[in-house]
């Protein structure tokens, strides 16, 4: 398939006001295709995300755990292509909201499997996460064992493992993609790179763990850019599990120290002043070979270049009285 498969295409964007969902949208849009946004609670006011796409894009409202509305939609859209990106993400407070967090992600996932079932799209690309692999040895391969040491990681490997049964069991043609972390231009402020940034531009001072865990960080349209394929590539990778990552390890000292040093030093970086999350997994990045063999997907943003964009766009937000991405209540 090339990437007029999706030109014209009527694709559906579950997690569409979400980070990348958002990202996601704008890049379809820039394919041509017929985007339609699922999202919870549409009023008014278009969420925040998606706000200059107005007429631009259909919304749809739906909350996914609502089998009834979420089998109304796609019967309604009858999408050509399905991006299920919708859930609960946040690691840290999926320990705290254990309910919420398994009802979205598992059970919104079968809401969507089950509408799918009865109309069966081109292709659903299923976004899982990093997170189910929590703290086996690295590299992380998708060959490998898994073992999520959190709510927010087991719900998230439940919800795949699911979606590959209804792939087999109704015939869904189904890839799912396990996202490494990810940066950029209209992250919510309590996420690290968006948080060292605010708390600078603000002159306050940058508190950090001991720093020595390490993460991989992806410039959003990489991740994006993965996505995309994973709906173009042909048939071979229907049932697949595939890594979306560039596999450089960096410690979370590192990075808070490279954000720092490109907005010019301008407050003290405190190493140490918090504590290690529950359950923290030291060491996480990809084997990437997958995604480079079978979708001819590999980065093309380096991290550096990646938070030199994000830091603009952060200082032109920090500009604005009402933006929600950088609010002047800054609670971290």
């Amino acid at each position: 398939m090339s990437a007029r498969s999706l030109k014209e295409s009527t694709v559906l964007v579950t997690g569409a006001a979400g980070f990348i969902g958002s990202h996601l949208t704008r890049a379809l849009m820039d394919l041509g295709s017929d985007v339609v946004a699922l999202v919870s609670d549409v009023s008014a006011l278009y969420p925040p995300r998606l706000a200059d796409l107005t007429g631009k894009i259909r919304l749809e409202d739906a909350d996914l755990t609502d089998s009834y509305a979420v089998a109304r939609v796609v019967k309604r859209v009858k999408p050509n292509y399905v991006f299920h990106l919708g859930a609960f993400t946040h690691v840290g407070r999926s320990f705290d909201r254990v309910s919420e967090c398994t009802t979205t992600n598992i059970e919104g996932t079968r809401n969507i499997l089950e509408a799918l079932a009865s109309h069966p799209p081109t292709r659903l690309v299923y976004a899982s996460t990093s997170e189910v692999y929590g703290d086996v040895d690295v590299p992380f391969r998708e060959t490998g064992p898994v073992n999520p040491v959190s709510p927010y990681g087991v719900s998230k490997y439940a919800a795949e493992r699911l979606a590959l049964i209804y792939k087999d069991a109704y015939g869904i043609p189904t890839v799912a993609i396990r996202p490494f972390n990810a940066f950029g231009p209209m992250q919510s402020p309590d996420r690290i790179i968006p948080e060292i940034i605010a708390r600078a531009l603000r002159g306050l001072p940058v508190e950090i763990t001991e720093g020595v865990q390490t993460r991989e960080f992806n410039f959003v349209s990489d991740i994006v850019a993965g996505f995309i394929k994973a709906a173009e590539a042909d048939d071979s990778v229907l049932g697949e599990v595939i890594n979306v990552g560039c596999g450089q390890e960096r410690s979370m000292k590192d990075v808070a120290s490279t954000v720092l040093e490109l907005l010019g030093n301008p407050v003290e970086l405190r190493v140490g002043a918090l504590p290690y999350r529950p359950r923290e997994i030291w060491r996480m990045y990809c084997d990437n070979s997958k995604a480079r063999e079978l979708l001819g997907w590999e980065p093309q943003i380096s991290f550096e270049a990646g938070l030199v964009r994000t830091i603009e766009w952060y200082e032109s937000e920090s500009k604005k009285p009402d933006s929600p991405f950088f609010p002047s209540a800054l609670c971290l």
